[in-house]
Parts: C-alpha cells; structure tokens; sequence
C-alpha cells in the first residue's frame, strides 16, 4: 500500500493478452494503485485523451497498433509528452529496447514478469516523475519572482534618475558659482560628493541596462565591429590617455550578428575594465576569428593574473576583486555575460598567452565573409 504522504497514482495498462492485464490488475491493485485497463493501442489512446495517467504500462506487440507508435503518438500529445511509458515485451532484445528509449520510454521489463520488480520499478519512475515536476514548477516559481525583481529593480532605478540628476545640477550651481567662497575642506567635501553621487548614477544606469537585457527581445543584425570599438575608445580617450595605455587593434574584424547598442556596452566594459585593472602602463591586444557558426572576440591585457576562483566569481553581480586599484560597482562584467547569454553567445576569462588575462565571448557567424 502506499504511504499516507504519497498521492494515489493512476496506472494505465494495455496488454492484449488478457490474462495478464488479469494478473497485473489484481496485483497492482492490492498496492493501493487506481488502474485503467485496455487491450488495444487504439483503445489506450482513447482512454488517455479522457483521463491522464499517471503512468502507463505498455505492452509492445500488439496487433492493431504496437507499443512503439503508441509511445509516439503519446510523447507527440503536449498534455501526455511527459507521463512515464515502461514497455513490457517477452523479447529481450537490444535493438528494441534502443527504439523504445529513443521513442522516450524510461524503462523496460521482460516478461514474463516478476512481481516484485514491476512493482519497484513502478514506484521508482513515479517518484522520479513526481520530483522532475515539482523542479519544473519550482524553477517556473524562480523564474516569475526573477521577472518580478527584475522588473521592480528597473522601476526603483528608473525613479531615482530624475532626483539624482537634480542633486547633480544643485551641486554643478554650488560649485560653479560658490567655490570661491568655500574653504579648502568644503570645496574638497564637495568633491566628493560629486564623485559619489557619480558613482550613483553609473550604478543606476548599470541596472536600468541589466534589467533592460533580462526584459526586452531584439533581433539580430550584421555587426560593425570597428565602428563600435572605435566609438568605445572614444568613450574611455581620457582613461587611456591617464593610464599611459597602448591599444593594438587587427586589420580586420570577422563578421558577427548581434544588436549594436548592446554588443557596444560589452566592448565599452571591456576594455574599461582593461584599461583600470591592466598593466602599468596597461597593454591592450583585440582580436576576433571565426570558430564554426560563431565569432570569438577577445581583449587580452598585462595585468595581474586572475586565480582560477577568481575567474568563477568575476561575472557575478556586484563582484569587486581588486577594490584598491580602481573604484566601481561590479557590474559591469555581469552586464557583458547577460548581454551575450541574451545574444547566443557565451562569455569566459582565461589566462592571456603572454601573461595577464584573456577577455573572450562569442557571437553568432554573419553569412558574409567578408570581414568588417
């Protein structure tokens, strides 16, 4: 008998034979299992379409219809694809039972058949199947309340763009027009809170980014490489002149796919976090060569070489691995993985081959060859 925690199950059996459905019923039955019984694959498919099991016992050599379509047909049905099938067959033969697995039975028994086994084997795929659906229904669960984050993080960062770009304003006014009449200390404090309030609004945007990722769909687009790395540097020209940095660019980029804005973010953070954590001065190499259908880009530096649990952690959120060298919010890196995890690609950090590290993703191949 079942155990008061476990939910009576509902077996469906379909053997032609019917002193077996005879034997298997009266066994079955005494184990506290409902059953439908059918001696047909027309007739079990009937039975399925008003009532779903909770596990079916499948004869395969039947006449009208054999197991194997049968399995097919169940596996083909969206609201069946997922009860467990164990065939049954007097044929202990290796061939069957591959057709069987790849049809998508997740067992098989001999006949004639040992009761005790059935009945374990039975117990086991129900248990197994319950536990496959409550991690599909708790991952359904993670993913909503995700969605739910997601969505909150972008209104709460949203909102505080407008009261953050007024303090910045008031601050500009103060120290435009009152430096002169502060003191060494104020104007210094004064400094400061322009850089923190800075930082602030780099976290905010940061957030809106990533929480814009996980939330919208686009398609994509043939790549201007180039133009993007160029616009890129542009962006980080005072950095590079303050670090004394040296940039070493290919002739030629691959062709990739992407979405522009985006794939322009995963470059800018990229070679950011190159240039503040780089070498001294930092030395910078980018490339990109096609590997099968995708596009790998690179951006190797002469800085300190990340430990290999380094290089788990750095594209976690809000990670910070060397704080004194450069001030940051950590999440930039983490924008670059969802980024290219949302685009079809994958992200890494491997040791570079001349010392410091190698910065890589992929993009799907563009149809040109031609590269840009």
């Amino acid at each position: 008998m079942p155990s008061p925690s476990e939910p009576r199950a509902t077996l469906l059996i379909v053997d032609d034979k019917p002193q077996n459905l005879r034997l298997m019923s009266d066994f079955l039955a005494e184990h506290g299992f409902d059953l439908m019984l059918t001696r047909g694959g027309a007739q079990a498919l009937e039975k399925v379409r008003l009532a779903t099991p909770d596990l079916v016992l499948l004869d395969v050599r039947m006449p009208d219809m054999d197991g194997f379509e049968v399995c097919r047909r169940l596996k083909a049905d969206p609201r069946t694809a997922s009860v467990p099938v164990i065939f049954m067959t007097a044929v202990d033969d290796t061939a069957h039972k591959v057709e069987g697995f790849g049809l998508g039975a997740v067992d098989y028994i001999t006949k004639p058949l040992q009761r005790e086994e059935l009945l374990a084997r039975i117990r086991h795929h129900l248990q197994l199947h319950r536990l496959q659906e409550e991690l599909s229904s708790k991952g359904e669960d993670l993913a909503l309340k995700n969605a739910e984050l997601e969505a909150y993080g972008h209104t709460i960062a949203h909102s505080l763009k407008t009261p953050l770009a007024a303090a910045n304003r008031f601050l500009d006014i103060l120290y435009k027009f009152k430096a002169d009449n502060l003191s060494e200390e104020q104007r210094h404090l004064l400094q400061q809170a322009c850089g923190a309030l800075e930082m602030t609004g780099e976290v905010v945007d940061a957030l809106l980014l990533l929480s814009t990722v996980a939330q919208q769909s686009v398609e994509a687009q043939p790549l201007d490489t180039g133009r993007l790395v160029g616009q890129a540097l542009n962006q980080l020209a005072d950095l590079q002149a303050r670090t004394r940095a040296s940039v070493q660019l290919p002739k030629a980029w691959p062709p990739a796919l992407g979405y522009g804005p985006w794939v322009g973010e995963v470059w800018l953070n990229l070679l950011s976090n190159a240039l503040k954590y780089g070498g001294t001065p930092p030395r910078l190499e980018l490339g990109g060569a096609r590997d099968g259908q995708h596009v790998q880009f690179w951006v190797r530096d002469n800085g300190q070489p990340l430990s290999e649990e380094e290089r788990t952690r750095v594209f976690i959120p809000f990670t910070r691995l060397h704080q004194e060298r450069a001030a940051g919010h950590g999440l930039g890196l983490a924008t670059v993985q969802r980024i290219i995890s949302k685009l079809g690609g994958t992200v890494w950090v491997n040791a570079a081959p001349s010392g410091g590290n190698e910065f890589c993703f992929t993009l799907p191949a563009a149809p040109s060859s031609t590269p840009t």
